[in-house]
């Protein structure tokens, strides 16, 4: 099972505050799944976390994942 949190100066959210900006959170958690459909037979043993940061450079990190599935992470996010 994966897990996809944003972070904004050092604070994890599973859940924003603001309903609007909540509301955009939720649309890109799903949009994140879509993206990794492809894995997702994979996935099923990953027990990893996507977190979104978004502080001034923004940027997504992957925890927990095995060095396979983060490569192929990184591959579907990059296009390839």
């Amino acid at each position: 099972m994966i897990q996809v949190t944003y972070s904004y100066k050092n604070r994890e959210f599973f859940q924003l505050e603001d309903s609007f900006m909540n509301q955009l959170a939720q649309m890109g958690v799903r949009q994140m799944y879509a993206l990794l459909e492809p894995l997702s037979d994979s996935l099923l043993n990953e027990n990893g976390k996507i977190r979104i940061n978004l502080d001034q450079h923004p940027k997504i990190e992957l925890e927990g994942f095995s060095s396979q599935i983060k490569h192929e992470i990184e591959s579907i996010m990059r296009g390839e």
